[in-house]
């Protein structure tokens, strides 16, 4: 049976409360993803002291998460569903694989397993929907480096718009409508993307534009009562995009604006930013307030989101 390769990529996430640290030195120092603009060795210095003060600070919040990030298990069921569907689409073995920048499995070291194999086809993407240099960008760039394939690779950069992967989201939003027990059209959706420093912007990066046309069209797929954007997760001595999560949060209590249902638009499974961050430290504030609010269940390895995996990735053409 002919076989084809999906490789895919993310960020990574520690696998043990031990790897924190590591994860952390590996993400700061990258200048890539966040320039100190202090020169390399300086930021190699504060990359260190800050993975250990921060690893510190966080080890309670991954304890709380199951002691790792849920994003690598997360993904290896979702290739494990795709693999039989392609199977009896095409007639062609799927063969999945997956490397990670800043954490084992890293992609200078899996990419290598598959050199000198005859893949009819192979599909190369992130878990990133929207392109930016600092995340799909700066896996690709590794991806490069490291690959030595006799084909060319099909590269999915982005997949933002994809109709059926937008559809699994506005599937929930309306789902948590359903929880707050009203209409959508009474509902106030606040979107929340991972944030990016300022300086990414300015040199003309893609993601808040696409962030901003992906928003547009899931609330023309929605038709809530009123939307925003906010940015989430921002760190480091560096001006980050706003604004920002918790006082938009804020801000919609203190406007006692009710029915808010919260959707991660930039990320496609649980991990630390929404199990943490937005359950934990924004979102009691407004139930707080007397207001309803509920997040919106992430696309996990979910059975809908590995039909969309297909399309995404090209992969039943």
């Amino acid at each position: 049976m002919k076989k084809d390769l999906l490789y895919v990529m993310y960020m990574g996430g520690p696998d043990s409360i031990e790897g924190i640290e590591e994860f952390l030195f590996n993400l700061f120092s990258d200048r890539t993803i966040i320039d100190f603009h202090v020169g390399s060795r300086l930021q190699t210095f504060i990359a260190k002291k800050i993975a250990k003060k921060r690893s510190i600070k966080v080890a309670p919040e991954y304890q709380k998460i199951g002691g790792c990030s849920p994003q690598l298990p997360y993904l290896k069921s979702l290739l494990e569903k795709i693999t039989p569907k392609y199977q009896e689409l095409t007639g062609r073995q799927l063969v999945t694989d997956i490397g990670m920048c800043y954490y084992h499995p890293y992609i200078e070291d899996s990419v290598k397993k598959h050199e000198g194999v005859d893949y009819e086809n192979i599909y190369v993407t992130t878990m990133y929907p929207q392109y930016s240099y600092t995340t799909t960008g700066v896996c690709l760039s590794r991806f490069e480096k490291a690959q030595n394939f006799c084909k060319e690779p099909v590269i999915v950069k982005d997949w933002y718009m994809d109709e059926k992967y937008n559809k699994c989201i506005a599937d929930r939003i309306l789902k948590a409508a359903e929880k707050l027990g009203k209409k959508i059209s009474e509902c106030h959706v606040l979107f929340s993307a991972h944030s990016l420093p300022e300086y990414t912007v300015k040199k003309g990066d893609q993601y808040t534009q696409q962030i901003n046309e992906q928003m547009n069209h899931l609330v023309s797929l929605t038709n809530p009562k009123s939307h925003n954007l906010a940015y989430q997760s921002r760190t480091g001595p560096v001006k980050w995009v706003g604004p920002y999560t918790d006082k938009e949060l804020q801000r919609l209590a203190d406007e006692r604006v009710d029915n808010i249902i919260v959707v991660p638009i930039s990320f496609v499974s649980d991990h630390i930013e929404t199990l943490i961050e937005l359950d934990e430290q924004y979102m009691p504030a407004v139930r707080e307030a007397g207001l309803n609010i509920v997040r919106i269940e992430s696309l996990n390895d979910s059975d809908d989101f590995a039909d969309a995996l297909l399309s995404i990735f090209s992969l039943s053409s």
